[in-house]
């Protein structure tokens, strides 16, 4: 044994330069190592925080505090004495076995090894929807320390509800001891999944906002976030654009069938959609120009004034799926005038038409 402990000795040695170090604190790191523990290593590490040692300790430090806080009871067997839940797992708490069960609602229970209840909390759902329906786990339950020395459960899931318009992510980190929750969100369009893969997301998240202060704990959850290939991060031009589109579309609810009169909403300059519109070939008016494209889903009518050179979104509606079949946008022009933008749809051989005064707003619609 106490050969084995020199050779250890002797091993954490060579990697480590003598310098300064004086030799009582050349003696105090030899003996915490051959008797290394948390209040050895917190003892030497106080005394001497600017050691070369100093790294060394505290890795030592990081070993036991990981060693002494690893379950030994198996998902498999947490779960059967859980009962029904989402999922379970092991949880070491000062040196003793529990089990951390996950149920619907998010409702957390601690047991005793036999299945038996310690305690109950409930983690508040993290969502942006008025009308949430129900969760979907996505990332099992389990237990880790982001932190040195501190441990948390940590798991992810969906927020699902027919009248949520953007898909949720949450990742969560949740302290069994002090009963504390950090989330981190992702949320925006769903994409079709990958292979391999239960869901995809385009879209940003709120704690992502510049000059918003972090704590370690959320910084760690958008780092894990970060690394997810189920998460994609849409660009600022994009998130400008879904804004854009979104709130025309609010302001114009009947537009493709009844309205009379449209709201136009004034673009940003950084929008991918007066990206596109630079980069489209325009249909040139009096006091206006305008293009038709589609951009993320959306046909489109982009117009840029000649005077201030500001831009306006003039027309939003859903790309067409199936052009045998159904109306579509096809063209655009402005009449004689320079004022009216006429919206050419055709249907199977029928032609309709739209026309939108870029003065005032107004629609007229021939059928």
């Amino acid at each position: 044994m106490r050969k084995t402990a020199a050779l250890f000795l002797a091993a954490v040695l060579i990697g480590i330069t003598a310098g300064a170090q004086t030799k009582k604190e050349t003696a105090l790191f030899n003996k915490t190592v051959q008797k290394i523990s948390v209040k050895s290593a917190d003892k030497f590490l106080k005394k001497y925080p600017e050691s070369v040692y100093a790294p060394e300790i505290a890795r030592l430090k990081d070993s036991i505090i990981v060693s002494h806080n690893t379950s030994l009871i198996p998902r498999e067997e947490a779960l059967s004495k859980a009962g029904p839940c989402l999922d379970a797992v092991g949880w070491m708490k000062d040196c003793k076995e529990h089990i951390l069960a996950l149920d619907e609602g998010l409702g957390i229970r601690i047991l005793k090894p036999d299945g038996s209840p310690l305690a109950e909390h409930a983690i508040p759902v993290y969502t942006l929807a008025d009308d949430l329906s129900s969760i979907r786990l996505v990332t099992p339950l389990e237990i880790l320390n982001p932190n040195p020395g501190r441990f948390y459960a940590h798991f992810a899931y969906l927020n699902e509800s027919p009248g949520i318009r953007e898909k949720e992510y949450v990742e969560v980190l949740y302290s069994p001891e002090s009963d504390i929750v950090y989330n981190a969100m992702f949320y925006g369009k769903s994409l079709p999944a990958k292979p391999g893969e239960s869901f995809r997301i385009e879209g940003q998240s709120p704690e992502n906002i510049e000059g918003l202060t972090l704590s370690p704990e959320v910084a760690w959850l958008l780092e894990s976030m970060g690394a997810n290939p189920s998460l994609v991060p849409v660009s600022k031009a994009d998130i400008l654009t879904d804004a854009s589109i979104a709130w025309w579309r609010e302001k114009n609810p009947g537009a493709e069938t009844s309205a009379g009169k449209l709201t136009f909403g004034t673009l940003d300059p950084e929008s991918s959609l007066v990206e596109r519109y630079k980069k489209t070939s325009k249909e040139r008016g009096k006091s206006w120009n305008a293009a038709l494209f589609d951009c993320r889903g959306w046909t489109v009518i982009v117009a840029a004034n000649k005077t201030s050179g500001n831009y306006a979104l003039v027309w939003a509606e859903p790309v067409c799926r199936n052009r045998a079949r159904d109306k579509y946008l096809n063209a655009v022009f402005f009449e004689s005038d320079g004022i009216t933008l006429d919206l050419v749809y055709y249907k199977a051989k029928k032609t309709l038409k739209i026309k939108v005064s870029m003065a005032n707003g107004s629609v007229r619609r021939i059928n």
